[in-house]
């Protein structure tokens, strides 16, 4: 028998309710149920030709009434705008032989997304004349007459073993720089800035001054650069840089796709490449738990994988095979270590209270509580994804978790995430209304702070600091040891750090790479922040001058999250070229960036990309 056909149609838009239309064919006469993922709540009340027998997520089922073939619903204010919001992962159960349950893969015929065709192509890219440059700017640089020749096998002179920097130079080039008392390129030691740096090519040779190994490692990556644009004639050139802000940071979420380990490694090579120095690394989410945890083998066993049948269901990019992954404690340490020779810090992000579906699902022993009638549904549509700060059995978890984690990352900050807790969480929950009775707390959102407090109390004892969204300050119970990443808007930083805590800016209107590039209907992506090109990134300000409590912004992180980064190449699309732009916003001063300049280096950047293969988006001239 043929595979089943959908045509899947938006039939119709009203600005924030969308209707679908699914029509199918060449059906097994079996009755079926459908199973999708979707990423949009159905409101089970629209269902015609169907009843809905299971929606967690973005994942539904479906049972059609007898003999229907074509089935219709609305999504309630969830606009549909991009050929990436559609269904995905379609497939058919069968009623259950005498092997188990039959399924069936569901071919997409043709997809409608009711919606007319993009405009035109607006160029992103002002027309000016290509110019060879470094990536992020540098704060001083003065072309000087003549070039230097670079050998393959250049010799390197310098105070103590040069090893880690010249095979992180080396693995960008393509060279062979060896260590050698009588070098053609020397780095001195002066008593600069930690991460400064001045870099001057003669044709006599190179000098790098710094204070220590990380502005040498900026120097030589700068170097790396004018190698790779130039070839082995290098045009003389002296550079004076420092950083604007301490935390240049790239996110990646892990937990919704899972990224190999190559993939994480060649992701460090390209940060390092632009001087970032902070990884933080989303692990745990509700659709997947991708850190062996040794105290519960079930946390990977169960948590790490989705499917038909599974305890977490199919999710994002469906399908009924199992999907998943996470990586065991030597990969993350083989990681760490690779990331520590490149000069960057990894970060770890366990996000709790919410976000927890994958946990909850693999240790309902401990974290469910059997007479908790609460109800409540989580932006991404789960109701069962939050941690109960009422039970033994959610500190026990909690610190079994933190103890390995803190072996396994030895950076000096953990992050906790406190994004995204629904409201009517904990409402119906017995334990915690005996809980408020007994502290004294009159909100709910005081069990967030409560939970959170013990959290950053737990990792104090451990010589860690806490990281986590910006609400984590809901309930009022952290410290202002903590330091709060600002994701909704740029305000919430500032009013973060004008009440005293430290601050590092992640607004999604300016610095989320998973958004869409622009509002045409092929370009995969986000939209609820709006849409990101390459210029809105570059424009980006994390620490206004007039502003009092500048000290308190440690820097920028740009997130990538990964609901519909499904594989490298799609990681590359949406990470490159804006990468760039971000990397400037962490490292150069506001006084030395210029759009036009930026544009006019930028074709000489992805030059390098190329020889790197990495599969950028090409911005439109």
């Amino acid at each position: 028998m043929s595979a089943p056909l959908i045509h899947t149609q938006v039939e119709r838009h009203d600005g924030k309710d969308v209707w679908f239309r699914f029509s199918l064919s060449q059906l097994p006469a079996a009755h079926w149920k459908l199973h999708f993922c979707l990423a949009r709540h159905i409101d089970p009340a629209s269902l015609e030709g169907a009843r809905l027998e299971r929606q967690s997520g973005s994942y539904k089922v479906l049972i059609p009434a007898e003999g229907q073939r074509e089935l219709r619903f609305c999504c309630r204010n969830t606009p549909i705008k991009k050929l990436s919001d559609m269904p995905r992962g379609f497939f058919l159960s069968l009623p259950e032989a005498s092997t188990g349950p039959q399924l069936m893969p569901v071919v997409l015929a043709d997809e409608d997304l009711g919606l007319p065709p993009s405009g035109p192509n607006v160029p992103d890219l002002p027309k000016v004349e290509p110019l060879a440059g470094i990536v992020p700017q540098p704060d001083q640089r003065v072309l000087l007459e003549g070039n230097f020749r670079l050998a393959e096998r250049a010799h390197v002179s310098g105070p103590g073993s040069l090893t880690a920097l010249l095979n992180h130079f080396n693995e960008l080039t393509g060279l062979a720089l060896e260590q050698d008392h009588d070098g053609e390129i020397r780095l001195l030691e002066e008593p600069l800035a930690t991460e400064a740096y001045r870099l001057t090519i003669t044709p006599e040779g190179v000098t790098i001054a710094a204070a220590g190994e990380a502005g040498w490692r900026h120097g030589l990556v700068s170097l790396a650069q004018w190698y790779l644009q130039h070839g082995e004639s290098l045009p003389c050139i002296e550079l004076v840089d420092a950083p604007r802000f301490g935390f240049r940071g790239i996110f990646l979420d892990c937990a919704r796709h899972f990224h190999t380990l190559a993939t994480l490694k060649r992701l460090l090579k390209l940060m390092s490449l632009y001087k970032f120095n902070r990884f933080h690394w989303h692990l745990t989410d509700d659709e997947g738990w991708r850190l062996e945890i040794k105290a519960f083998p079930a946390l990977t066993d169960v948590g790490a994988w989705r499917g038909h049948d599974l305890a977490i269901g199919p999710q994002l990019s469906g399908g009924a095979e199992p999907y998943g992954g996470y990586y065991t404690q030597s990969e993350v340490k083989e990681l760490v270590s690779y990331a520590s020779e490149l000069g960057i810090t990894v970060i770890p992000e366990i996000d709790i209270p919410g976000h927890c579906h994958a946990a909850i699902k693999a240790l309902p022993e401990l974290l469910v509580e059997e007479d908790d009638r609460s109800r409540y549904r989580s932006v991404q549509y789960f109701d069962d994804n939050v941690l109960n700060p009422a039970l033994p059995g959610t500190y026990a978890f909690l610190e079994a978790v933190i103890d390995e984690v803190c072996e396994l990352f030895p950076g000096p900050q953990i992050h906790m995430g406190g994004d995204e807790v629904p409201t009517g969480v904990w409402t119906g929950s017995p334990a915690c209304q005996q809980l408020m009775q007994q502290e004294g707390y009159q909100d709910c959102r005081e069990l967030q702070g409560h939970l959170l407090r013990h959290c950053q109390q737990y990792l104090a004892g451990k010589g860690k600091r806490m990281l986590g969204w910006e609400e984590i300050l809901h309930g009022n119970k952290v410290s202002r040891d903590a330091t709060i990443f600002a994701w909704t808007s740029f305000q919430a930083g500032l009013d973060a750090a004008a009440a005293g805590y430290p601050v590092v800016m992640a607004p999604a209107q300016h610095l989320y790479l998973d958004l869409a590039w622009n509002q045409d209907i092929h370009e995969p992506g986000l939209y609820w922040a709006g849409t990101l090109n390459l210029e809105q990134v570059y424009a980006c300000d994390p620490a206004p001058a007039d502003f009092h409590a500048n000290d308190n912004i440690l820097g920028v992180l740009s997130p990538l999250w990964s609901e519909l980064v499904t594989s490298r190449d799609r990681l590359d699309y949406m990470m490159f070229p804006r990468m760039l732009a971000t990397a400037e916003v962490a490292w150069s001063d506001p006084a030395h960036k210029d759009w036009d300049h930026f544009a006019a280096r930028l074709p000489g950047q992805l030059q390098i990309l190329d020889q790197l293969q990495v599969g950028y988006r090409e911005p439109q001239k």
